[in-house]
């Protein structure tokens, strides 16, 4: 058996607690978990890394890197971007990622 809790809220407290409860929320599913470690390294992604992480395909990366939006490194037959790059991209607010 469930049980029912009723509290009252002020609007401005409901609002707050569903702000509180989305920031936990969209920090919880961030791609970059920990930001401070993050920006401090400069390793290079795989294309497979990358993908996972902004949630998109290798076409759009092979687009980004011949447009310039997000440049690729070739190492050998392989394909790698620097996470830095990424992160700078994605803190621009006019991005295209």
């Amino acid at each position: 058996m469930q049980n029912v809790q009723m509290l009252n809220l002020s609007i401005s407290d409901l609002t707050n607690l569903i702000a509180e409860c989305l920031k936990a929320e969209l920090e919880k599913n961030n791609p970059i978990k920990n930001k401070a470690t993050v920006e401090t390294t400069n390793h290079l992604l795989s294309r497979k890394e990358v993908s996972e992480m902004l949630k998109v395909s290798y076409t759009t990366l092979f687009h980004w890197n011949n447009d310039g939006t997000l440049p690729a490194q070739k190492l050998g037959n392989r394909v790698y971007y620097q996470e830095s790059q990424i992160l700078d991209r994605l803190k621009k607010p006019s991005n295209n990622l």
